[in-house]
């Protein structure tokens, strides 16, 4: 008897564990798996105008500071258009330029943006970076298609004036100072003002 009931506690014991260890596989793989972190459409026009940075969710949005621009009162001058950006988690399909669904819901808070009445008068660049793995002319090209894309989807489904957005890639060669030049931070893709068309 004692055998069957150590057996009985083995098997008890175990079938409470399983659960959890299948539990804590499942956490992990949604963690691994999560949408991005989506910044609100009021946060990127506060960001692109030049207002105050707003901090949402752990994430400052803020208006790119020149440390050449800093004087007695440089903090109180407004931001010129190329200090006013924002940087987005847009992602895309692995080595390519096609937009996952992932990205559709930053992408609505972005055109929503671009049409506010704060910035319906303004130009941007939209701007597409990658990390250094690969090549770099073919990091250049993925990037620059992915701004395209970019720009494609919010002119078709915002109707944004063409002459309003203009793309670019940068590859790998405009790295974000705090992370390795191949972390996944680096693929990103960042919207700036440009100065108003002569």
């Amino acid at each position: 008897m004692t055998r069957t009931r150590r057996g009985r506690r083995t098997a008890t014991l175990s079938d409470r564990l399983l659960p959890l260890v299948v539990l804590g596989l499942g956490y992990a793989s949604a963690s691994l798996a999560d949408p991005p972190g989506v910044v609100d459409s009021q946060s990127i026009v506060r960001s692109l105008a030049g207002q105050p940075p707003a901090v949402t969710r752990g994430l400052v949005v803020a208006p790119r500071s020149s440390a050449g621009s800093s004087g007695a009162g440089g903090s109180d001058s407004a931001p010129s258009a190329s200090e006013r950006k924002v940087t987005l988690d847009i992602r895309f399909a692995n080595d390519s330029d096609r937009l996952t669904t992932a990205a559709h819901a930053q992408l609505a808070q972005l055109g929503a943006a671009l049409n506010s009445p704060e910035l319906i008068q303004s130009r941007f660049l939209i701007a597409g970076h990658t990390s250094a793995t690969g090549l770099p002319e073919h990091n250049r090209r993925l990037s620059e298609a992915r701004a395209r894309a970019v720009r494609t989807y919010l002119l078709g489904h915002f109707s944004i004036a063409p002459e309003r957005i203009e793309a670019t890639g940068f590859g790998s060669s405009r790295p974000l100072p705090d992370f390795p030049p191949n972390a996944l931070q680096q693929r990103r893709v960042e919207i700036s003002a440009l100065p108003p068309a002569s």
